[in-house]
């Protein structure tokens, strides 16, 4: 199991790199901590989760230690360490699946700068490569562009088109009037929403077919 929900994670397992992206609040810091509870926990297999923006919710980690047992939790908020670590530390760490929340929050910093999109390029080809070498899997989340429409259609994570062209699946997270929405946006052909709720065991799918 990876989220709970049966086609989601059809679609995750057929992809090596995931993105969930939404405006803030809609449960990207959740969905990701919850994935790793359930693909870390029963496996020797080691797990590296990323902080980028101070979202990590340790009082949960501190509640369910078990299930984060092969988590190897840390904190990172300078693109260029982020970018050190991925290139100089990251090759030789022995862990499975990597996770970073939120992988475009450091690049907003630095977007301006003449180099950011070969750096940025270069990190998430990086963090690529490490997942296809051992076997695993990229989690990521994306925080939504300041100044976003209220029309849903518009909300754009900072950085998507670079975004877009290294992640295999990407997910938004939203509200519809009867709670929140995951909704496939790639691969294009396999668009689908599905309902779910913020619980203290992570996410609950509501409604599944």
């Amino acid at each position: 199991m990876i989220t709970g929900n049966r086609y989601i994670d059809e679609v995750i397992g057929e992809g090596k790199t995931i993105l969930f992206y939404g405006v803030a609040g809609s449960g990207k810091t959740t969905m990701l901590m919850m994935i790793a509870s359930n693909i870390c926990r029963n496996t020797t297999d080691k797990c590296l989760y990323i902080s980028t923006e101070e979202t990590l919710h340790y009082e949960r980690v501190a509640k369910n230690t078990l299930r984060f047992a092969n988590v190897w939790f840390m904190e990172i908020y300078d693109f260029d360490e982020l970018l050190d670590f991925a290139l100089l530390k990251l090759p030789y760490i022995p862990l499975k699946h990597v996770f970073v929340d939120s992988i475009n929050s450091l690049y907003r910093v630095i977007s301006y700068e003449e180099e950011s999109i070969t750096k940025y390029g270069l990190l998430l080809a990086t963090l690529r490569h490490k997942v296809r070498e051992t076997g695993g899997k990229l989690f990521a989340s994306a925080q939504v562009r300041v100044g976003y429409e209220e029309d849903e259609e518009e909300l754009t994570a900072s950085g998507m088109n670079i975004l877009n062209y290294w992640f295999d699946v990407i997910i938004f997270l939203s509200w519809k009037d009867n709670g929140r929405v995951a909704r496939l946006v790639k691969p294009t052909d396999k668009e689908k929403e599905a309902l779910f709720e913020i619980t203290d065991e992570g996410v609950e799918w509501i409604n599944e077919q």
